[in-house]
């Protein structure tokens, strides 16, 4: 049982290790949804319908230089930021701040999920193709309301 512990222990830290950098992930983030401006690169950030419980308190995200975002359930936001590396706020609020860095191309859109985790603000980016395409499906049908639309 001692080397399925150790064998599995093993298998999970060299998965984690092999993760894919962002930018060798080849998402299609601009086929038949908005383009952001030439020379800019465009951030969708939203928070998944969660129903009362997510209701109670916005989330907000941030990449650093930027204004912070508000976020409620259901709700998300757009705005634009130069190409190059930025750091976010991956987790957010008092001792537990962690900020993550990335590099941003000029006419790509990126897209960050938001949530309200052991009353801690998270942010992840989305990074497989089919979140990608529902998102931009829920962003245009509606289903996701623009956070400045209170």
């Amino acid at each position: 049982m001692k080397r399925f512990s150790v064998a599995a222990s093993v298998l999970l830290f060299a998965g984690c290790a092999v993760l894919q950098p962002y930018e060798e992930l080849n998402l299609d983030t601009t086929s038949n949804f908005r383009k952001p401006t030439k020379g800019k690169a465009g951030i969708y950030v939203y928070q998944l319908k969660t129903g009362p419980l997510g209701a109670m308190a916005d989330v907000t995200f941030e990449i650093r230089g930027y204004p912070e975002v508000p976020l409620n359930t259901g709700e998300y936001a757009y705005f634009e930021i130069d190409p190059g590396e930025h750091q976010y706020e991956q987790i957010g609020g008092g001792m537990l701040g962690n900020d993550a860095s990335m590099t941003f191309k000029a006419n790509e859109n990126y897209f960050f999920q938001t949530e309200l985790r052991t009353f801690t603000d998270h942010a992840y980016v989305v990074v497989t193709q089919n979140e990608v395409n529902a998102v931009k499906a829920n962003i245009l049908s509606g289903y996701y309301e623009e956070a400045s639309v209170d």
